[in-house]
């Protein structure tokens, strides 16, 4: 997100200048209220150039505690409403993995010091007053099983005529995923008809494509390979020669479809689709988080993707409560964030004044109602 400065743009004026940010999540109560609230707003200040934690704010059904980054870099001081401690790790990025090392006990050792012990004793009391908790509560101090965070870049990588094999490194932009797909043909057929034919199927719902293939040129893993597509009739074109929306759509569908209990920070899926495509990705979406169970962050400008996502919500596709729609909205310099909701029938909940105002406008202009 670059500088310290480059995410808080610091204003001027009476607000004067900003010296922290803090970011957060909340879960609430399940419907049947077995599991705590959980509430947890992590501070971050400025290093040199950069953000740091400063302090991490709990909210633990009725229990809180708070972490903040002492004096000494190397030292936390740990508060609750009983007591204060100051404890030999320092607050950086990893202070969730200690966190949940000292409430698991595994902290509990001769030279441990006397507020350490304490801060030993307080956590693991926490977590077995608890244990009866929903397993989603977990990620209270979240280290087993974490899922994997799999970034997509808003601009994919460029296709090319002939693709030369190099090292299958993942990046945000999909370069990895041509090698992925010859990789699959020559050496795993299962896996690879099994991509394929779920590749088909997107392509022939959304209008993309009929059919892709790898052509070889050779019989060497290291020899040139080319990405053919067929679009509707017709025989395989080279990629270089279809609609550019393929290439960009084929890092998010190849991703998508090859991992499971993901989390996907997905920014303009539908960047180079026309509306038909991009309502599919949010088909696909949901699919995958049904059967995945993959979940999706996704930053967009598209309608049709969340009006697809109201549909399926609609039809009982997805549940309205696994739903979270933020709109950012402008205000001077300053942003604010709303958090709108679904309802059984696919309608947006808590909706701010203004939303949406752009088409309804545009809609009378064309009726004629307005100049």
């Amino acid at each position: 997100m670059g500088s310290f400065r480059d995410i808080v743009r610091s204003q001027r004026g009476r607000s004067g200048r900003i010296d922290e940010f803090t970011l957060g999540f909340s879960i609430p109560f399940d419907r049947r209220g077995r599991v705590a609230p959980l509430i947890v707003r992590v501070t971050f200040s400025e290093e040199g150039s950069q953000p740091i934690v400063s302090s991490v704010h709990y909210n633990f059904g009725k229990d809180s505690f708070s972490l903040h980054r002492g004096i000494n870099h190397q030292e936390t001081i740990f508060k609750t409403s009983k007591f204060e401690a100051t404890i030999d790790f320092a607050l950086d990025e990893n202070w969730i993995y200690w966190l949940d090392y000292l409430g698991s006990g595994r902290g509990e050792h001769a030279e441990a010091s006397r507020d350490a012990k304490r801060v030993i004793k307080y956590l693991t009391e926490i977590l077995s007053s608890y244990k009866k908790s929903a397993r989603r509560i977990r990620f209270f101090l979240w280290t087993e099983g974490l899922p994997s965070l799999l970034p997509v870049a808003p601009l994919r990588s460029k296709p090319k005529r002939t693709y030369d094999p190099i090292r299958e490194t993942a990046s945000p932009e999909g370069e990895h995923i041509p090698m992925l797909m010859m990789r699959l043909d020559r050496t795993d057929k299962s896996r690879w008809n099994e991509l394929h034919d779920n590749l088909v199927t997107f392509g022939k719902a959304s209008g993309l494509f009929s059919d892709i293939a790898v052509r070889r040129h050779g019989r060497q893993m290291s020899d040139p390979f080319q990405l053919q597509v067929k679009v509707r009739a017709g025989s395989r074109a080279n990629i270089m020669d279809v609609g550019y929306g393929v290439s960009q759509s084929l890092p998010i569908l190849v991703d998508v479809r090859s991992h499971e209990q993901s989390i996907f920070l997905l920014q303009q899926p539908e960047v180079h689709l026309h509306p038909r495509a991009q309502a599919e990705l949010a088909s696909l979406f949901v699919e995958s988080y049904k059967k995945g169970h993959n979940h999706f962050i996704i930053e967009t400008h598209s309608d049709y993707i969340i009006d697809r996502i109201r549909i399926l919500a609609k039809k009982k596709e997805i549940n309205p409560d696994d739903v979270s729609i933020l709109y950012f909205a402008p205000q001077g310099n300053a942003v604010e964030i709303h958090s709108i909701s679904l309802d059984d029938r696919g309608n947006l909940q808590g909706s701010p004044e203004g939303y949406r105002d752009f088409f309804i406008r545009e809609s009378d202009r064309l009726l004629g109602f307005e100049n």
